[in-house]
């Protein structure tokens, strides 16, 4: 059984310092156990079952509509990643839940969802940021180049570079799985053997690597889904302008207008939702890495758990965003989920001269 050195070393600094009264956590146990119920227990939860519904829906919608398309193929391992996303969370909601620990003393949940949930889910989180940032920019070059644009990006080429966004995600993983593990250990602050965290001898070669990836990955996405966005936003512009110039029939000019629009504020939705919900953990991961203290098993683990609780409140709202913004800004998708579970009426936002961005 290999010595548990970093959590022992970590816990007795923790009960050196309290018996000294010299160090204060800056979050009280009350204070973190309430956000934690009231985060992870209530409103996470809530939003992973629903997420975990509408993320179902938009895999059968896609599968209706058929993955042969680029665009199709992108939102559904989006769509993928979504849902493991929001099912790994559901368990870190369930291990952070305060009362949990009474179902067995012995086990620390809150360090078995760090494995099992915490990083599962922060990969599954960084898939579907990169997989907004591809999305965006193949409706930009759709724009752009739209003669040449099924040559430049075709169904294989897209799904090579989704399994390369999965692969590349899956192996940042692995400096933290290298070298924390899963053991019984005498735990300091109990005064008995729990099972919890543990780490390997080589663990301060490698500590905050996986925070470091999961931290840069996370903000070049941002950058550059915002970057696509603002020139696909000056596109559609450039092409609506020219479009009401060249076009002289009126009602042609107003449909591609609409069509144009619908695609904007799409694009630009999906973006602002992304850098809201996922800018906390990209700032969370920096601190995580640059304080000693902040973490798991450091000195203000109050206040690391309640601040990843709002960032992991913010990943379930934004996988709940997608379900609606494809219902509500593509008509393809309307009809196919009306055809799929049963809704026969069809109202005027289902016409076919109206916006598609699953095109």
């Amino acid at each position: 059984m290999a010595a548990n050195l970093t959590n022992e070393i970590s816990v007795q600094s923790v009960i050196s310092d309290v018996q000294r009264g010299t160090w204060t956590p800056l979050v009280s146990d009350v204070v973190v156990s309430v956000f934690l119920l009231v985060n992870h227990v209530v409103l996470s939860s809530f939003l992973c079952v629903t997420g975990t519904v509408a993320n179902v829906i938009n895999l059968c919608v896609f599968l209706k509509q058929r993955l042969d398309t680029s665009m199709n193929i992108s939102l559904f391992a989006m769509s993928v990643a979504d849902l493991v996303g929001l099912v790994t969370l559901l368990w870190l909601n369930i291990c952070s839940n305060p009362f949990i620990n009474n179902l067995d003393p012995n086990i620390v949940f809150t360090e078995v969802s760090y494995l099992t949930a915490g990083w599962p889910h922060g990969c599954a989180s960084r898939i579907t940021s990169w997989m907004t940032v591809y999305i965006t920019a193949e409706r930009c070059l759709s724009i752009a180049i739209p003669l040449k644009i099924k040559e430049v990006i075709t169904p294989s080429r897209t799904a090579g570079v989704i399994f390369g966004i999965y692969l590349a995600n899956i192996l940042s993983l692995v400096p933290e799985y290298s070298t924390a593990y899963f053991d019984w250990t005498h735990n300091l602050a109990k005064n008995k053997t729990t099972f919890g965290l543990a780490f390997r001898s080589n663990r301060p070669q490698t500590k905050g690597l996986t925070f470091l990836f999961h931290g840069s990955f996370t903000l070049i996405s941002f950058f550059s889904v915002i970057l696509f966005t603002s020139a696909l936003i000056l596109e559609l512009k450039r092409t609506s302008q020219w479009r009401r110039q060249t076009t002289s029939s009126e009602r042609q000019t107003a449909a591609m207008s609409k069509r144009d629009r619908k695609t904007m504020v799409m694009i630009v939705l999906v973006a602002l939702s992304l850098i809201v919900c996922f800018i906390p953990t990209v700032v969370l991961s920096i601190v995580t890495i640059s304080v000693t203290e902040f973490s798991l098993v450091g000195k203000e683990v109050n206040l690391f758990n309640t601040c990843w609780s709002f960032g992991f409140l913010l990943h379930s709202v934004n996988s709940n965003v997608h379900f609606i913004l494809y219902y509500k800004m593509s008509s393809k998708y309307r009809l196919n989920f009306n055809e799929l579970f049963g809704r026969k009426v069809k109202g005027k936002g289902d016409n076919q001269n109206e916006s598609d961005t699953h095109e």
